[in-house]
């Protein structure tokens, strides 16, 4: 795997490390830097990491984490956090507002698998680890999912794609936007909107009307258990033969016989056998036949009839 720099999402190219922090981070947000400031925030099992605009990033406690979200007012920049419902839990206090990137992700690459870690943002991204600090691995988890959203929205409109699922992305996300969703601004502007939607937004969230009709039926009754008598066996037997057939005892009694492997199972999935011998043109063939049809019209199901040359498939099909 070849890592690269979500400023060119499609070529391999990392900032090199003597870069400054800040150098850093502006090479990775690129168009998007506006969007994404403000603190980048990751909470482990015992401390947190604090980035902030500048690129300096401070290790904080748990408390001293607690009590500097707890002062965030209304208007400052929500902090970027991946799996923030994980990172309330350590810190033991309230879901707190943030921009999770676990959402961005499910939002531009829905039903694709990735580790709920910054590690697994990363991997799935393909953004390299080796010069980038945990903070400011987040913003440029960020950046590379909004220029692939944006890149993709860009495409499917080269494409006059207006029947895909991209012809309702804006208007879903004018629909979450309204709703207070944190990444609203910033998917909005991958997307090109600058008007909101309106109307439109809420036909987008009729997923129904993107499904093809179908039609449900009932499954198939399973064939009755019904067992053959013996004499409906030669009835069947005299039947196919004819009134001018030559009389064969022996294959009437061949037919009589056949009838003990369609008697009803005592256990399930171990039905009765029959093994039967008969000479050449004694009428084998149309012996376990009778029994068998009997069978299938009296239960409403089919019986399978395994021949061992072509010869004998041939016979059945005449």
């Amino acid at each position: 795997m070849t890592a690269r720099s979500v400023g060119e999402p499609k070529r391999a190219g990392v900032t090199s490390p003597g870069a400054t922090a800040t150098g850093a981070i502006s090479s990775e947000t690129g168009q998007f830097s506006e969007l994404l400031r403000g603190p980048a925030l990751i909470v482990g099992a015992s401390g947190a990491l604090w980035g902030d605009d500048s690129g300096h990033e401070a290790a904080l406690s748990l408390r001293e984490t607690t009590a500097r979200v707890s002062q965030m007012s209304p208007g400052d920049p929500t902090p970027l956090v991946c799996h923030v419902v994980a990172a309330a839990r350590r810190l033991q206090a309230q879901r707190f507002p943030a921009r999770d990137l676990l959402e961005l992700y499910a939002f531009v690459r829905p039903a694709q698998f990735c580790l709920p870690t910054p590690g697994g943002l990363a991997t799935a991204l393909e953004l390299d680890t080796q010069n980038s600090s945990p903070t400011q691995l987040l913003r440029a988890a960020a950046s590379a999912l909004l220029i692939e959203l944006a890149e993709s929205a860009q495409d499917a409109r080269l494409a006059k794609d207006r029947q895909g699922p991209w012809r309702d992305l804006p208007g879903i996300a004018w629909a979450m936007a309204r709703a207070g969703w944190a990444w609203g601004p910033a998917v909005l502007a991958a997307l090109g909107q600058q008007h909101d939607a309106g109307r439109s937004s809420r036909s987008a969230m009729e997923a129904w009307r993107r499904i093809e009709e179908w039609s449900e039926h009932a499954p198939e009754t399973p064939p009755g258990n019904v067992p053959v008598l013996p004499s409906e066996a030669r009835e069947r037997l005299s039947t196919l033969l004819g009134a001018k057939a030559e009389a064969r005892p022996g294959q009437s009694d061949y037919a009589a016989a056949a009838t003990a492997a369609f008697v009803p199972r005592e256990v399930v999935d171990q039905p009765h056998f029959v093994v039967a011998e008969a000479g050449t043109g004694g009428g084998k063939t149309l012996g376990y036949i009778a029994p068998a049809s009997v069978w299938a019209e009296k239960n409403e199901g089919p019986v399978w009839i395994s021949t061992y040359t072509r010869n004998l498939q041939s016979q059945l099909d005449q």
